[in-house]
């Protein structure tokens, strides 16, 4: 395997003093190349190095792990970063690194570093029901269709609801005061693993994307088995500016290194691009090929970037299904004892205690992500739709528990993303509660919540917003985005809503896939990082088979 990186700091260095070059071809020509190292990227950079094609995986960001280049190491463990840390989860959106990993040109939060987000996410990791396949996704990924790629990942990347090694849970008061409270309203407890469609009333303790004492995911689980391979490289720091098309085929992308080199990465002669770049990003991608509405192509064009003749434009709705979770928060003070993790003293080192049981056992509360139960309800609609919601509880100080309620699958909400003239993408149309029924559901939701939370008999008291409209106004992005580049057999040449068939193949493309949260035409019933992997290790399959 071949390896190419550069630090953080001297690839800026580098960057403001080198002028950017003229754009000129790479030497080496590959089968795949595969743009964006995410999750989706490396699940299928990997599979199409294991099936003996030359592939070369093209990421922006840089490594998270010492493995993979970084010098963010902690203080107390030269071979750890506080990626790497579970428990330090809740912290790495204080730190300086944070900076250096997220994307300065997306619509919103996007990391842009190797792993995606999930190399910087909470790590709560949801087996996918099977109603999330069944329900939207066209023929050919439904769920019995997709359950062999679910399989494959699950052989990889598990998840667990106890990662600790001596297999004791830390840290329980949360957990013990919200179950009792769920309990006298007559939910029941799953094991969210194990029972992947009970989503209804229930509640568990947290799944997290933990291995062996580590953050897990693909920078774990699938890229040390690809750099065993001599077809497989990997050069970081390099960002994919356009896909070089010649009609209906691609031949190569155009790429900008950190130091401001622009060059042409060349295709073999039967080769193929797959863009994993993350909903986000991908559309810019394709707007910057000619692919997508002409008023977005024609933006890029403002830009600077070399477009293909108009003539070989491809006009299809790229960005504009636009899907994400709504987040509802609820801050609830109680009577439990439990405080918050002091990161700050694991960072520096002086918390010897929890540090000792994670350094010498692989066990104790750092072994642990930010959460410490999981929820899962619905409810059905005048409009005959049931929605489901996702509850996220961690502490939020001494005895308050902060719950983020995502709502999830079945919403109908759909945003549209487009791109400035400065070359970043936008949010042009809201995605959130933007039909009738989205809202009715969601106030009906908060609304119970809100009554039960409030009842007597709880005895919890909510803090900051404390009314239904109060939590209503305050939503937030769950920055869990997809459907930008949706797969459907409605080509959306032809009117239709589809950006990809169902081989993952753009339309009116010979040769150009994509593989990320875009293509996704529904949003799951939690968090999306487990789904975006099971899709990627479908949509592999799909593309090696077509």
């Amino acid at each position: 395997m071949r390896f190419s990186s550069l630090s953080g700091v001297s690839a800026l260095t580098l960057a403001a003093l080198t002028a950017p070059a003229s754009c000129k071809p790479a030497d080496s020509t590959y089968d795949y190349i595969v743009v964006g190292g995410g999750p989706a990227g490396l699940i299928t950079a990997e599979r199409l190095s294991e099936a003996n094609k030359k592939v070369l995986l093209l990421e922006r960001g840089h490594g998270p792990t010492v493995a993979t280049g970084s010098n963010h190491t902690l203080s107390w463990d030269s071979s750890l970063t506080p990626i790497d840390v579970p428990g330090l989860s809740s912290a790495v959106g204080g730190l300086d690194l944070w900076n250096e990993y997220m994307c300065d040109d997306t619509a919103a939060l996007a990391a842009c570093v190797l792993g995606g987000g999930v190399t910087v996410n909470y790590m709560v990791f949801v087996h996918p029901p099977a109603r999330d396949f069944d329900d939207k996704w066209p023929k050919g990924w439904k769920w019995n269709d997709v359950a062999p790629a679910a399989d494959r990942l699950y052989a990889r990347n598990q998840g667990t609801l106890v990662p600790s090694k001596n297999n004791e849970r830390y840290d329980q008061g949360l957990y013990n005061t919200l179950s009792g409270f769920f309990d006298n309203l007559g939910w029941k407890s799953v094991d969210m693993i194990k029972q992947p469609n009970e989503k209804h009333e229930v509640y568990s303790w947290p799944s997290w994307n933990v291995k062996n004492a580590l953050r897990a995911g693909p920078v774990r689980t699938y890229l040390p088995l690809a750099q065993k391979r001599n077809n497989f490289t990997l050069r970081m720091g390099s960002k994919v500016i356009r896909v070089v098309r010649s009609g209906s085929r691609a031949t190569g992308v155009e790429v900008e290194t950190a130091a401001g080199k622009k060059e042409i990465v060349k295709l073999s002669k039967n080769g193929r691009v797959v863009l994993s770049a993350g909903a986000l990003t991908t559309p810019r991608l394709l707007f910057n090929s000619g692919i997508g509405p002409k008023k977005q192509i024609l933006t890029a064009k403002k830009t600077g970037v070399t477009l293909p003749a108009e003539r070989n434009w491809i006009n299809l709705p790229v960005g504009e299904n636009l899907m994400d979770h709504p987040i509802f928060t609820f801050t609830v003070k109680t009577d439990g004892a439990w405080g918050m993790l002091d990161t700050d003293s694991v960072l520096n080192g002086t918390d010897t205690k929890n540090i000792d049981l994670y350094e010498q056992k692989s066990s104790g509360v750092l072994t642990q992500g930010r959460h410490r139960m999981i929820f899962f309800s619905s409810n059905k609609g005048s409009d005959g739709v049931t929605r489901y919601f996702q509850g996220s509880c961690a502490a939020g100080g001494d005895g308050i528990a902060s719950i983020k309620v995502y709502m999830t699958h079945g919403l109908t909400s759909t945003g549209v993303l487009g791109m400035t003239e400065e070359g970043k993408t936008v949010i042009e149309k809201s995605p959130y509660l933007q039909t009738d029924g989205d809202v009715e559901a969601a106030k009906a939701f908060v609304q119970d919540m809100v009554e039960k939370i409030t009842d007597s008999s709880s005895g919890f008291v909510l803090q900051k917003e404390t009314n239904t409209t109060a939590i209503i106004k305050a939503v937030t992005s769950g920055n869990h985005y997809a459907g930008t580049t949706k797969m459907g057999t409605d080509d959306g040449r032809k009117g239709g809503s589809s950006v990809v068939d169902t081989n993952a193949k753009i339309y009116g493309m010979d040769n150009l896939f994509v593989s990320d949260a875009g293509i996704h035409p529904d949003l799951p019933t939690g968090n999306i990082q487990t789904i975006v992997m099971v899709a990627a290790e479908a949509a592999v399959a799909k593309i090696l088979a077509c």
